[in-house]
């Protein structure tokens, strides 16, 4: 007998929806805040204050096009919303595996393969990320510390550039 791809689709659900929760808000933050620079560089208040300061204004022109050109084609709100839409149908997803009150083999291949099909609209991971969403489920549904040290993902300085750097050739393995 096959063993389902997820093994706790209660588990898996919870890890996925935080991932797409830290992605989402740092996205957002982005988002604000070249939309911030893009206003205030833009204004031209901003260009009064170079003349008095004598600083040169090419290069408030040049930071301007630089920054709206990067909000334009990257477009951080939209993929914002799209890792708002995850962590919604994961959300909704580990609130009917809640419901269900019989976790039986067949609940559990139900589960694994409406976790596949919301995990097939997923953009690329963020592994570090991903392994820091692991550590808060990990801590969500479980007090035992010996546990939880046995099943901690090991992130180090990557932790720190989580969100830039998608890190496919590390395994995030427990100490």
């Amino acid at each position: 007998m096959k063993e389902p791809l997820f093994r706790d689709p209660r588990f898996d659900a919870l890890r996925n929806a935080l991932y797409h929760t830290e992605r989402r808000n740092f996205l957002d933050r982005i988002n604000r805040g070249l939309n911030f620079l893009v206003i205030v560089f833009g204004a031209g208040v901003v260009g009064k204050a170079t003349e008095r300061f004598s600083m040169s204004g090419l290069w408030l022109e040049l930071g301007v096009v630089v920054l709206a050109t990067g909000q334009l084609v990257f477009d951080f709100g939209a993929r914002a919303r799209d890792h708002e839409f995850l962590q919604r149908r994961y959300y909704e997803l580990l609130s009917e595996v809640e419901l269900d009150l019989s976790p039986d083999e067949e609940a559990t291949k139900r589960w694994s393969a409406r976790l596949l099909t919301i995990s097939g609209e997923e953009p690329m991971t963020m592994r570090a990320l991903d392994a820091v969403a692991y550590n808060k489920a990990l801590d969500a549904i479980s007090d035992d510390a010996e546990m939880q040290k046995r099943y901690r993902q090991h992130i180090g300085w990557r932790y720190y550039l989580r969100n830039y750097f998608a890190f496919h050739g590390h395994n995030f393995h427990s100490r």
